[in-house]
């Protein structure tokens, strides 16, 4: 009986082995499970790791020409001590026009924070000073490299003075916003309008904006309501080139610590419709002890103005932090390893020895992404607002196989990025999108907010046409208190 039994057993072994080689029999394969072929969009693929230079570079930074404590020659001096390579100066309604020009200043600003401007000299640096500074011959007891420095030129931060909360983003290399206040949530108006002129611009510190009390921490690890996500999704499509992207972690990240939940909220609607924002970190400093708190490391083949630009455009640059006020809440990202509120150490600020990445290759045969770095002991992947994997790393060395799914906390979807994270900061990444071979991202429709923002837009304009366009005492005010002169728009 026994003997009859597996000679059964045998026969439809072999007959099933027959049917499913003929294609009678189909055994069905879960999509979970099914080998993808992905094409991995990585933002740093032209940089050559070996020849390729990483220029520390500060993108949003005061003085006392709106509400900073020091006038710009210390400003200058501070930084170039400091191994920065790159500096955007954005002031408060006020174009740079380079560190030896005397800026516009708008005076009701600095009068309004006069607790530190002090109203007193801005002092930009001499001709002689100015052309040491570029070509690092200026002295210095602690600068170690041996470069000078790049004025990003036509910095400044816009909508300078919106009431009920902070509505600003920076632009560089154009001529607008000298002198204008700006409108709540109006964040449109200057990125449209900067854009027109030539320059680019990216979001800061939204946090502010989003939770009006700034008391962000109340909404750790929650995602931000779709409003804002929309907002500035449509924002990043309509101005797509010029609006580049947002701050997602700000002088000491007391009030920017839900940015960058909703930097991966704004990616799941802006990659469909492709556009890619970038993410970067800054100091925001109006004072030399948060000087050093953010900044980026901006990869360029050749030192100059040019390809600083082109390297912000193609987002060819990390983003590094002294601080992280974020939390694990709900499968959200982020737990970073570390919440740091450090006494200003000047000495350990110029060691400077934050994480930061020194190469980054995407085996696209193997849908692998390597990451090599120092200062760092933890490598955290986010994609879709979600942490997929975390790692204890121990030779600075970290890769992502986008099919070892066994050790994910969550499937990879539309994006991939990563920080890393040591004893003394945070460093992250630009997203990498994760095209798969015959599909496309399902579409998403962003649409157009339509709140008080645009109101208030069309108000202040319809107003400033009737009653103040030419109106004398109007001119005046413009001129004398916000630096603004109104006959240009004549």
């Amino acid at each position: 009986m026994k003997r009859k039994c597996l000679s059964a057993a045998r026969k439809f072994t072999a007959l099933f082995l027959v049917f499913l080689m003929t294609g009678i029999v189909a055994i069905p394969v879960s999509a979970e499970t099914a080998t993808k072929n992905y094409i991995i969009d990585n933002p740093y693929e032209d940089i050559d790791w070996d020849t390729w230079g990483s220029y520390k570079t500060q993108l949003h930074c005061h003085t006392n020409a709106s509400d900073g404590f020091l006038p710009i020659h210390e400003f200058v001096q501070k930084h170039y001590d400091m191994n920065y390579d790159i500096v955007a100066l954005t002031d408060h309604g006020t174009i740079n026009k380079g560190w030896n020009v005397a800026p516009e200043l708008v005076p009701i600003m600095r009068l309004i924070k006069y607790e530190r401007s002090q109203m007193k000299p801005v002092n930009p640096l001499t001709a002689e000073e100015y052309e040491a500074y570029l070509t690092g011959t200026a002295p210095s007891d602690t600068r170690t490299h041996t470069n000078g420095m790049l004025d990003v030129p036509k910095g400044i931060e816009l909508n300078m003075a919106t009431p009920i909360a902070d509505c600003h983003l920076t632009g560089y290399f154009s001529d607008y916003g000298q002198g204008l206040a700006g409108v709540f949530g109006d964040y449109e108006t200057p990125a449209r309008e900067v854009m027109n002129d030539g320059g680019i611009t990216f979001l800061s510190h939204v946090g502010e904006y989003v939770y009006t009390d700034k008391d962000s921490e109340n909404y750790v690890g929650q995602p931000v309501d779709e409003y804002y996500a929309n907002k500035f999704a449509r924002l990043f499509i309509d101005y797509q080139g010029s609006a580049l992207g947002m701050g997602i972690n700000s002088a000491t990240d007391a009030h920017t610590r839900c940015d960058r939940i909703l930097y991966d909220q704004v990616l799941q609607k802006t990659i469909p419709n492709g556009v890619v924002p970038w993410c970067n970190t800054f100091a925001d400093s109006h004072n030399e002890t948060s000087i050093n708190d953010a900044y980026t490391w901006t990869w360029m083949e050749n030192f100059t103005m040019e390809e600083f630009r082109e390297s912000l455009e193609k987002g060819q640059f990390f983003s590094v932090s002294h601080y992280s006020n974020g939390v694990e809440l709900n499968g959200m990202e982020e737990m970073p390893g570390f919440v740091e509120q450090k006494v200003y150490d000047e000495e350990l600020w110029r060691l400077d020895n934050t994480p930061n990445v020194t190469r980054l290759e995407v085996d696209q045969e193997n849908d692998t992404i390597t990451v090599e770095g120092e200062n760092f002991n933890l490598i955290t992947w986010v994609s879709d607002g979600n942490v997929i994997l975390r790692e204890e790393i121990t030779d600075g060395k970290a890769t992502l196989d986008l099919h070892d799914t066994e050790n994910f906390l969550a499937e990879p979807y539309m994006y991939v990025r990563f920080y890393i994270t040591g004893e003394n900061g945070i460093c992250y990444s630009q997203p990498l999108v994760l095209n798969v071979e015959g599909e496309e991202f399902p579409a998403v429709e962003v649409p157009e907010t339509q709140d008080i923002s645009t109101i208030l837009r069309e108000l202040v304009t319809i107003i400033d046409e009737i009653f103040f366009k030419y109106n004398p005492l109007i001119w005046a005010f413009k001129f004398f208190a916000l630096g603004y002169n109104p006959l240009e728009r004549l």
